[in-house]
């Protein structure tokens, strides 16, 4: 649930935030407005997917709101998901209760196209999706990325974010990963428990055998990889030092800081890093929340039954009897722009596993494909369809004869 606190004469404005909500999250969200001066108690039992937003004017927050504040933190052991906004831009000093917490300015950008606030939500509620202790895993290689690292895991906690950060990872004497040491099996499990890689793709990122085995886990978890790829001046390369990456066709390019910077990045990256951060995690929010809804109505609508089997990665089952027949149908909707090639090869281990189906669906979201992009993706003896959401209709409609794998 998220609760929009607001102060006096933001009553509006908190009105307005609702609608942006409503409108990015399709209604799967629960969004409750109280006035600071009337808070007494959190409407609901306490929810792993929690947030309070509070909406404040200036330094006479009403005294309940305060006590609110902190009791909404306190019942929840330190895992509480706060945002606080600024009204007035000249007043960015959020009330004593949520004092802890970098406060996000509502000025125009807030209102604008980009919203920064329906962003800022959709991210931590993005990284909440999946489980109570996800987090932003931070990839770097300390050689040339550990001061980067610490700064933007800094910058990162002040927002109100909980990444994570292994500063005893990189052994440069140490170059092999074996299979069930004390700092793989880490790693692994903070990968786990993370919604998004953030890699730090510096000049040595890509020697690193710890960096490889974070991207091809991830990608083996389907977690999103955002490579923030640092160039050397005159470099004029683009895009990350990954190869299999460049396929996300979604990077932030800075150059990289000079060795005697301190701290190495400006403002000014450090927001651009998190805006395209929180930008991603909100995509990937609204995507499991939308895409799942829309293929879901088209089954139910057509007389299928409708049933999860792996939350995270969004794999369904859906059936239908007919007179003779028991039609069963397997789908993942992919939370990718387009198809990302290690998606669907995830998607074919799990039909593997999952026994014999009439039918499987991959369906992506973004730009539709071409036939030629199609073409690229199946193999001779694939049964798998790949289709946009928006063609779901018409293979229905068809009894699933209009779309083939080619």
């Amino acid at each position: 649930m998220i609760v929009i606190l607001y102060q006096n004469n933001c009553e509006q404005i908190a009105k307005e935030s609702e609608s942006k909500l409503r409108t990015a999250f399709v209604d799967h969200v629960k969004i409750v407005l109280i006035p600071a001066i009337l808070a007494t108690s959190w409407p609901v039992e306490v929810s792993w997917d929690d947030l309070l937003v509070v909406l404040y004017e200036g330094n006479d927050f009403p005294a309940a709101g305060n006590l609110f504040i902190g009791e909404y933190i306190h019942q929840r052991q330190g895992a509480a998901m706060l945002l606080p906004v600024a009204v007035d831009p000249s007043f960015s000093k959020p009330p004593e209760g949520a004092a802890a917490i970098k406060s996000l300015p509502y000025g125009l950008d807030a209102r604008g196209t980009n919203d920064k606030l329906v962003n800022r939500v959709g991210g931590m509620l993005g990284l909440r999706l999946q489980g109570r202790d996800s987090k932003i895993f931070i990839s770097y290689r300390a050689t040339d990325g550990l001061a980067i690292a610490k700064q933007l895991y800094n910058h990162l906690k002040e927002l109100g974010h909980q990444p994570w950060l292994d500063e005893a990872k990189e052994l440069d004497a140490e170059t092999k990963i074996l299979p069930g040491t004390p700092v793989q099996d880490e790693i692994d499990k903070a990968l786990s428990h993370a919604n998004l890689v953030l890699l730090l793709d510096t000049p040595s990122a890509n020697s690193s055998t710890w960096i490889k085995h974070e991207v091809d886990t991830a990608d083996a978890m389907l977690l999103p990889i955002l490579p923030i790829c640092f160039r050397e001046a005159g470099d004029s390369k683009i895009g990350p030092r990954f190869q299999s990456l460049l396929a996300l066709q979604r990077w932030v390019s800075i150059q990289m800081p000079t060795a005697v910077a301190s701290p190495p990045l400006e403002d000014s990256q450090l927001d651009n890093i998190v805006h395209e951060v929180e930008t991603y995690l909100c995509e990937i929010f609204r995507r499991k929340c939308r895409v799942p809804f829309i293929v879901r109505d088209q089954f139910v609508s057509n007389g299928f039954g409708w049933e999860e089997l792996d939350k995270r990665r969004l794999m369904f089952k859906s059936t239908k009897t007919g007179k003779r027949l028991l039609t069963k149908v397997l789908s993942h909707c992919s939370i990718f722009d387009q198809v990302y090639a290690p998606s669907i090869t995830l998607f074919r281990k799990f039909l593997n596993q999952a026994g014999h189906s009439n039918y499987s669906l991959f369906i992506y979201d973004g730009d539709l494909l071409s036939n030629v992009q199609l073409n690229e993706l199946v193999t001779q003896d694939d049964s798998v369809i790949i289709l946009h959401h928006q063609e779901l209709k018409a293979l229905m409609g068809s009894n699933f004869t209009v779309l083939g794998t080619t």
